[in-house]
């Protein structure tokens, strides 16, 4: 939404040949003149008003309307009695504003809610055709279908566009292709209405019916749109019947399970009803997942999962500005594993894999031997665990879909070896030289663990030294409980080779609570503290308030007998985030340009040119 602002010396009396925003000089007051109503209106705590006066000179000028066919506030009548709340813009279909073609409902920038509200004006007066637009892409553009035979509910589709004034609906109702896709900024609401629709028609479970949806989209991306004219498969027409595009949906399905085994369970199928699955089709037909970034789909796909996550697993997203900054520190190469033992949705191992990517990519000038080394890369070199069985499968079908080869991802408790699957345990143990099974050790690993809760369960706790402590008469006993943290810190560090690198995401009170002293010294032991970046307590919003930092480590050669050798290590680097690139809700603050405002970038290169891994 772009529009100029214009210094003046009062506010406007007549409406301008474009959109402007005009800035009263002195006072700094901001006005637009409504060519509709004929007056002007200040919009400084009505940001909503931008965003429809906008749409009125973009129906004019776009689309054809003439402002005389055009109404806003318009009052609907709901049976017998007004709508609590006005219709933002009316297009009806002539000047005599008889019969509404479309109804546009606007929010201010970042308002997300308004579609029920939309919808209730449309089966209110009949009308097909509606718009919702918070002033940035995507708007969601709506065709109500009457209910047929024994329904009593209309349904919805999305379609591509709204017609101008010369247009039919067919006429905007052509093949959707890879040039019409857009990245997706708020996957989130679009899953939301694929959930509450599945909730309202099905009784399946929402998140693994759109997630199956989801993976026949990106395979349609990866595989069929190979250029901004191929028109995609994974699409539904507005005026097309819903069984022509589960026809093709289905196929997509069968064939990306083909290609990327281990997600789906041998003949797992879309459950979905043809309407409920022609629905969620028109909403995720125009986004580019491929093209969008992984935090917000999987901050999205973590939402849905689990909504209640910020209890006591203390499952967090980690940001992906964070992510980055320990891709960038640690700096990963072709030929080295990497490991996450609490994967989550794969953001660390996305991102290791994009840095290690775009290295094989600058280093090779033959495209063919650059994707066989990218691919062979992602299938041998990159390792997953995560305890959660949803979410190890979004994790595993972002390792497969990215790395276009096979997954090391694998559903376990990385707490407890003894419980793992025999696909686990092939390959995440080895067997020494004795013949007895250990953990596999890895070159790198970049974690960000659970925070919350206490491990109490025997089998568990016994494999840990920081399970045990030293009572008052010097005696070694286990605790009842530890906390799961604290047992990730020991399990991350033996699972890393000596002389490996990691990037650890701990709450704060780990390196400053006088309790936690003795899991500083083990770290210690094990270890050399290489750098300690502070972030702020908004950076984990909105799951949790908790302060957190990344150390970096490097691990030793062999454990300290004595911590008083620590003072021979290298100087730690330290460095506090001041700028988390979130507001207090734990929205993603960006600039114009897409970055996310945040000073991470700059501790990044700090650390990189200050920092030399293996240095004495």
């Amino acid at each position: 939404m772009q529009y100029t602002i214009e210094t003046t010396d009062a506010k406007p009396i007549a409406a301008s040949e474009h959109f402007v925003v005009s800035e009263v000089q002195g006072n700094g007051e901001h006005f637009i003149f409504c060519p509709i109503r004929r007056r002007a209106y200040a919009v400084d705590r009505k940001p909503e008003e931008i965003v429809r006066q906008w749409w009125l000179y973009e129906l004019r000028d776009a689309y054809g309307y003439s402002w005389d066919q055009i109404s806003v506030e318009v009052p609907v009548l709901v049976g017998s009695t007004e709508a609590k709340k006005k219709a933002d813009i009316v297009v009806y279909t002539d000047s005599t504003k008889a019969t509404p073609r479309i109804f546009i409902e606007v929010k201010k920038p970042n308002r997300k809610d308004g579609l029920d509200q939309l919808k209730v004006y449309m089966n209110a007066t009949g009308c097909r055709l509606g718009m919702w637009s918070n002033g940035s892409s995507p708007n969601v553009y709506l065709l109500r279908i009457e209910p047929q035979g024994h329904e009593e509910e209309a349904t919805w589709r999305e379609v591509r566009n709204i017609p101008s004034l010369r247009e039919t609906l067919s006429d905007v109702d052509n093949p959707i292709t890879r040039g019409d896709l857009q990245p997706v900024d708020d996957f989130l609401a679009i899953l939301r209405d694929c959930e509450d629709f599945i909730k309202a028609h099905e009784g399946s479970n929402p998140f693994d019916e759109v997630f199956k949806l989801i993976f026949a989209k990106l395979y349609d991306e990866r595989r069929n749109l190979k250029n901004d004219s191929s028109a995609a498969k994974f699409a539904i027409g507005a005026l097309e019947a819903a069984s022509a595009a589960r026809s093709r949906v289905d196929a997509l399905f069968k064939d990306a399970k083909d290609q990327w085994t281990g997600v789906f369970a041998a003949g797992e199928e879309i459950a979905l009803g043809d309407e409920s699955l022609a629905y969620c089709v028109s909403a995720l037909q125009r986004t580019y997942l491929l093209k969008s970034d992984a935090d917000v789909l999987g901050a999205a796909f973590k939402v849905m999962i689990n909504p209640s996550m910020k209890g006591d697993k203390g499952q967090y997203f980690t940001p992906r500005h964070v992510v980055d900054l320990c891709v960038q520190v640690i700096r990963p190469t072709d030929n080295e594993t990497i490991f996450d033992p609490a994967c989550g949705s794969g953001g660390f191992l996305v991102g290791a894999m994009e840095h290690v990517f775009k290295q094989i990519a600058e280093e090779r000038d033959d495209e063919g031997e650059t994707l066989e080394n990218q691919k062979d890369y992602a299938s041998h070199n990159v390792f997953g665990l995560d305890y959660d069985p949803l979410i190890a499968k979004v994790a595993k079908a972002y390792m497969l879909i990215w790395g276009d080869g096979r997954s090391n991802i694998a559903v376990a408790d990385a707490l407890n070896e003894s419980a793992w699957s025999d696909d686990a345990k092939s390959r995440f143990l080895t067997t020494d030289s004795s013949g007895q099974k250990k953990l596999r050790q890895f070159d790198i690993i970049l974690t960000n663990p659970p925070f919350a809760g206490a491990i109490s369960a025997n089998d568990t706790l016994s494999k840990y030294a920081l399970a045990y402590r030293m009572d008052s008469a010097g005696r070694r006993k286990r605790a009842n409980k530890v906390n799961r943290d604290v047992l990730f810190i020991e399990r991350a560090l033996a699972s890393l080779r000596p002389g490996g690198r990691m990037a650890i995401v701990l709450p704060r009170g780990i390196l400053k609570n006088y309790g936690d002293e003795r899991v500083r010294h083990f770290i210690l032991r094990k270890a050399k503290v290489r750098a300690v970046v502070s972030l702020t307590g908004t950076m984990f919003k909105p799951f949790t308030n908790t302060k957190a930092c990344v150390l970096f480590v490097e691990r030793r050669t062999d454990d300290l007998t004595d911590l008083a050798e620590a003072a021979g290590d290298p100087d730690i680097l330290y460095a506090v985030c001041e700028r988390p690139g979130k507001d207090r809700s734990g929205r993603l603050l960006r600039g114009s340009n897409g970055q996310v405002i945040s000073d991470l970038p700059q501790i990044a290169e700090y650390l990189k040119s200050e920092l030399t891994w293996g240095a004495e």
